[in-house]
């Protein structure tokens, strides 16, 4: 099948000027093959990807098992804690806003840079055959537990299949490798060896970008210690993860496609995002059932002890949007202007 790469207005370039300041060099790292050489490709971008996922509930479960002790003569049950955290003040709604204000600031910071930016209603190519398109506004609760996984409006991209949970597979060579509350996310993980540079090349080396941000708003501490299971919790809102990537052309080497050049920033630490969520912090403990039975009994039975605990945080819907928008921003800003160094034919470090 034919490449097709519709037209977009190209703008002067230059380099996004930051506001905000909450993320330093430290936090992030940046990975960059033949980075200078980003000068040399087409002035179009390709998001093949643009998801963020938010937060909304997190569960932890902490078992003791019991059994007879030593010595003998005594027994005890099983202790169980859970602890169940939501959180309150936030619609579908806010967060579909929320996706939107940040993609678009990207989009013009691209557009600033003169680049034409292309999503998947723009292009036709072999490498999507057989791939459904999604348009956005899109959400999606089955990609990461306890999260909503939200795409913008305006933005189209390709998965491979929906499995029959919900989940969208959308394939590579490192899909699956980041744990993160418990599921396996392959947004996080790097671009640059396996399919990514293959579509490059099909799309006649145009960037192809892929931006994925994973915001929690809950921290769950499960311990168990001397026949006692706890759980600690509260609210905790930061920017978790973080993944800009930016890869042109694929070099002609045999064996696993790597980028001619690319540009690729990871949040390495997180940024907690102040100012949302009032002070919070929650505790469920479950202690043992302890019985004493006869040596000569054959059969007894002794409770499990259980405690469930549910609690919830709340925000401000405009003021979790302002805050969150505000760090999200800074870090595809960010992100931006590292390319931008590249394109300048500078190394990106």
């Amino acid at each position: 099948m034919k490449n097709i790469l519709l037209p977009t207005v190209l703008l002067v370039c230059f380099a996004i000027s930051l506001q905000a300041q909450s993320i330093d060099d430290k936090s992030y790292s940046i990975s960059a093959i033949k980075s200078q050489k980003m000068a040399e490709a087409p002035k179009k971008v390709f998001i093949k990807t643009f998801k963020i996922y938010y937060q909304l509930i997190a569960e932890a479960e902490e078992k003791v098992y019991g059994g007879r002790q030593f010595g003998g003569g005594s027994y005890t049950g099983d202790a169980t804690a859970r602890m169940a955290v939501g959180v309150e003040g936030l619609d579908p709604e806010d967060l579909q806003q929320l996706t939107n204000d940040v993609y678009n600031d990207y989009i013009a910071n691209l557009e600033k840079l003169g680049l034409q930016v292309l999503t998947a209603k723009d292009v036709e190519t072999e490498f999507f055959e057989e791939w459904e398109r999604i348009d956005g506004p899109h959400m999606n609760q089955e990609q990461l537990e306890g999260s909503l996984m939200v795409v913008p409006e305006g933005f189209s991209y390709y998965v491979k299949k929906i499995t029959k949970k919900g989940k969208e597979k959308t394939g590579g060579f490192m899909s699956g490798v980041t744990n993160i509350n418990g599921s396996t996310v392959s947004e996080f993980a790097t671009s640059a060896y396996g399919p990514i540079p293959k579509l490059s090349s099909e799309l006649e080396d145009a960037i192809v970008v892929e931006v994925a941000l994973n915001v929690p708003s809950i921290y769950l501490d499960p311990k168990s210690k001397l026949g006692t299971a706890k759980i600690k919790g509260g609210a905790y809102l930061r920017l978790e993860q973080g993944k800009a990537s930016y890869i042109s052309g694929k070099l002609g080497k045999p064996g696993v496609a790597s980028p001619n050049t690319m540009v690729e920033m990871m949040l390495s630490k997180a940024i907690q995002i102040n100012g949302v969520f009032p002070a919070s912090d929650f505790k469920v403990v479950a202690t043992k059932s302890r019985t004493t039975v006869p040596s000569y009994a054959p059969f007894f039975t002794v409770e499990d002890k259980t405690v469930e605990l549910t609690n919830v945080i709340e925000c401000d819907a405009e003021v979790y949007k302002s805050k969150v928008s505000e760090v999200a921003k800074e870090f595809l800003a960010l992100s931006v202007n590292k390319l931008n160094e590249g394109m300048q034919g500078e190394k990106v470090k």
